[in-house]
């Protein structure tokens, strides 16, 4: 994590009145238990703010360049200069403002308090601090989650989106399908072929992972051929939140500029992203869940029907989720039964072709 980059007096003064404490006297920061992982992100503070008539807190979260990501390093050279180039990592703050008129009621984005450029690779957001959020953890969180997932693609679908409109539909799936999974997940896997001794993820498992990753074009056509709309990208449990002023709303946090992608697609992290336990509380809840992103894209002016719901959320979460299991160092148990779960779905959807072998 960098240092906190040092912000304007003007920015100072827009956040304090934005948190209604009066005119800005001083402030001090900490840094947040974060672990910087995604390419675009520096790090997380907490900064508290006094002003004449109070105090009160927000965070700021630093959008970086990728060019400072360490996995970079990994890349091919034309790969890593392809990235460079395409990467969308400075648009959070448009991004907030896009979305926000697009929740349905139940759902809210994180109040955007401020922004600030530091030279050409560096910006801050200045948003409103939620303090210890509160998480989902029952399956009718999860169900209500899903279908106001549902209904907000279907609005945005409808109010279309100029900052997904800047990519190709299906482009950061695409991304992911040829340089993590391609360049690095598939040779992984078949390290484990040679020397299946030394992992704990099963043999039929890993030979069915290649396999998909065998007919990865036949999949991501397939996802392209499906109604597309703007997604939250990362809508994981710890980017769902419970308002803590209002315990009927969800607050939507880390939303980054995205392409288009296929109906369902944000319910592969919903499911099977950080901290779910979505998949342990019975195969049924997920079940419900499509129903719920169905209903809800309903409600959002997109009736579409469930089994093609499916087919996107299926679809794009076997390239973004199951082949995590390759490089796994945490909750290997939990990504091998997301990975069992979601290739036995794409078998039993078609959008794959099962293996003669028998598992």
């Amino acid at each position: 994590m960098i240092e906190l980059p040092t912000p304007d007096e003007s920015t100072l003064c827009d956040v304090a009145q934005r948190l209604k404490i009066g005119r800005y006297v001083d402030h001090s920061s900490e840094p947040l238990d974060f672990d910087v992982a995604a390419p675009g992100t520096a790090g997380l503070w907490r900064v508290r703010i006094r002003g004449d008539r109070g105090q009160g807190t927000a965070v700021v979260k630093v959008l970086r360049h990728p060019v400072e990501w360490p996995p970079l390093a990994e890349f091919p050279p034309e790969a890593r200069e392809f990235f460079l180039q395409t990467f969308p990592w400075s648009q959070d703050p448009e991004v907030l403002a896009e979305v926000a008129p697009c929740c349905p009621e139940g759902f809210r984005t994180v109040e955007l308090l401020g922004a600030q450029w530091h030279g050409p690779h560096l910006r801050s957001m200045w948003l409103e601090d939620l303090g210890d959020v509160q998480i989902f953890s029952t399956a009718a969180q999860f169900e209500r989650a899903a279908r106001l997932l549902g209904a907000m693609a279907g609005i945005r679908a409808a109010a279309g989106s100029a900052l997904s409109q800047q990519f190709d539909d299906g482009f950061a799936l695409a991304m992911i399908a040829r340089e993590r999974v391609e360049g690095m997940d598939r040779r992984l896997l078949a390290g484990m072929m040679d020397d299946p001794d030394d992992h704990v993820v099963p043999r039929d498992l890993v030979e069915d992972l290649l396999w998909v990753g065998d007919h990865i074009d036949r999949l991501l056509r397939g996802l392209g051929e499906l109604p597309q709309t703007p997604v939250h990208g990362d809508a994981a449990p710890d980017n769902l939140v419970v308002d803590p002023g209002d315990d009927r709303t969800i607050v939507l946090i880390d939303l980054a500029q995205m392409p288009r992608h296929a109906v369902g697609f944000d319910l592969g992290q919903l499911v099977f992203g950080r901290h779910s336990p979505v998949l342990a509380l019975g195969e049924d809840v997920v079940d419900r869940i499509v129903d719920e992103y169905a209903a809800g894209l309903a409600v959002g002016g997109m009736p579409v029907d469930a089994s093609v719901v499916w087919a996107g959320f299926v679809g794009s979460a076997v390239i973004r989720n199951a082949f995590e299991v390759a490089g796994a160092t945490t909750d290997v148990p939990g990504r091998i039964a997301a990975a069992r779960y979601l290739v036995n779905k794409a078998f039993d959807l078609g959008l794959v072709p099962c293996r003669e072998a028998a598992r």
